[in-house]
C-alpha cells in the first residue's frame, strides 16, 4: 500500500507565503496520486482537476512574481551629480 504524506498543521508563526506553498505542494500531491489511479478509479471528476490545475499555476505565479520592472527605465542620479547639474543652472541663471 501507499504511504500517505503527513501535512503539518498550520504554523501560525510562519509566513503567509510558506503557507500558500505548502497549499499548493499538498494540490500538486492530490494531482499526482490521481494521476495514478485507474480513470474508473478516480475520486475526483475532470472538472474538478482542472479547477485544481488553475489554482495551483496562479499560487505558483504569485509565490513567483518578481516586482522589479521589466523596463530598465532611466538610471537613477546620485545626490552628487543632482548638486552639480543644479549649480550649473544656478551659475546659468546668474551669468
Amino acid at each position: 500500500m501507499e504511504q500517505t504524506k503527513k501535512y503539518p498543521a498550520i504554523d501560525w508563526t510562519k509566513n503567509e507565503y510558506h503557507q500558500l506553498q505548502l497549499a499548493v505542494d499538498a494540490l500538486k500531491d492530490i494531482c499526482a496520486r490521481e494521476d495514478k489511479r485507474h480513470m474508473m478509479d478516480e475520486h475526483l471528476d475532470p472538472h474538478t482537476r482542472d479547477i485544481i490545475n488553475e489554482v495551483i499555476g496562479m499560487l505558483e505565479d504569485e509565490l513567483d512574481y518578481d516586482p522589479t520592472p521589466n523596463e530598465p527605465g532611466e538610471p537613477p542620479i546620485t545626490a552628487g551629480e543632482m548638486h552639480t547639474a543644479a549649480w550649473k543652472e544656478h551659475l546659468a541663471m546668474h551669468s
